[in-house]
């Protein structure tokens, strides 16, 4: 800066290289506010963190589904297993008689209908030859019962038990409600 004396004023000389450092130092915008940004989450477009959430719900949902599934299998082979067990106990003990020596007899059921003759062994419980009959008439078991001689016969007894000889009649009688 030169300064020069003129008449009887002072007048200050700037070097031009000055005044530019100057116009910098005095920057009249504020500067930018400074952001911290999270890179991931700048670029992740919103659709895409959307599907991302929708994936995992649909993957908690699969995890689930697949734990209920693995419970129902194991409940079911359990209840498989139970029944193979209660059906082979209750399967009638033959005798080590092959079927060929096994005696066989035939009933007749009688209804309101008529005559229904069944062939069975003299060791089958009553319990086979109902369900066949009630099959056959198409109703429900729980609904009918069967007399011999005037006395119910039960599911679990056999015709050797009873005395039955061939073409023995079975009275059939509608359960009323």
């Amino acid at each position: 800066v030169e300064t020069e004396v003129k008449r009887g004023g002072v007048v200050q000389i700037l070097d031009c290289d000055d005044k530019e450092k100057e116009e910098e130092e005095e920057d009249w915008l504020p500067p930018p506010p400074k952001i911290t940004v999270d890179p991931q989450k700048s670029c992740e477009d919103p659709t895409i963190k959307a599907l991302r959430l929708q994936k995992q719900e649909l993957m908690s949902f699969a995890q689930s589904a697949q734990e209920v599934l693995r419970t129902v299998e194991e409940s079911v082979r359990r209840d498989l297993e139970a029944t193979k067990q209660s059906s082979s106990e209750s399967i009638p003990e033959n005798p080590s008689k092959p079927a060929s020596e096994r005696p066989k007899i035939v009933i007749s059921i009688q209804d309101k209908t008529g005559l229904k003759q069944f062939r069975v062994y003299m060791d089958d419980k009553f319990e086979r030859l109902f369900k066949m009959y009630a099959e056959k008439v198409k109703l429900d078991l729980q609904s009918l019962a069967f007399c011999f001689d005037g006395d119910k016969v039960s599911p679990t007894a056999t015709p050797e038990s009873l005395g039955m000889e061939d073409n023995d009649i079975i009275e059939v009688h509608a359960k009323s409600n």
